[in-house]
């Protein structure tokens, strides 16, 4: 299944919103992270996070479809931190994930990108190992028995 990705607008929004709330409840169900989970996240917050000059929403589309999301945010000259990524459901497994994952290295305008993962999630952790990022360290949640571990991965100079 072949994807684009297009860089989101305000009228997007909504879509974004509700593929989060899709995205991320199974793993708010499981860990109860009143805290850091995206699935809690208000519609405000979403847009002040969007508004945000340094940070770009993409949509990961398929046939015209819209079918998840990806948050990119330069913090420095050289690092992007991917913030989030999300699918619906329903379009997991499909390689799609790791189609966007390759369509966005290629084209962010750093040498570096960073993100966060929760390392109880096996699945999760293999997925960014297999495309070639590694591991800097880990961090518990506050609020939670979530711990996160932290990747990077240099790109390409461009």
């Amino acid at each position: 299944m072949l994807i684009q990705l297009k860089e989101a607008k305000l009228s997007d929004l909504l879509s974004i919103y509700l593929i989060q709330k899709a995205a991320f409840k199974p793993l708010f169900l499981r860990y109860q992270d009143g805290e850091t989970s995206p699935y809690l996240q208000s519609f405000e917050k979403l847009n002040a996070k969007f508004s945000a000059s340094n940070t770009t929403y993409y949509l990961i589309m398929t046939a015209q479809k819209i079918v998840g999301f990806l948050k990119l945010t330069v913090e420095q000259e050289h690092t992007t931190k991917l913030s989030s990524i999300a699918l619906l459901p329903s379009y997991e497994n499909r390689g799609i994930g790791r189609q966007a994952m390759t369509l966005i290295e290629r084209n962010v305008q750093t040498d570096t990108i960073r993100l966060h993962t929760i390392l109880q999630e096996p699945k999760l952790v293999h997925f960014y190992h297999s495309l070639g990022y590694s591991a800097t360290g880990r961090f518990q949640s506050p609020s939670s028995a979530i711990c996160f571990v932290s990747f990077t991965k240099k790109i390409a100079a461009k």
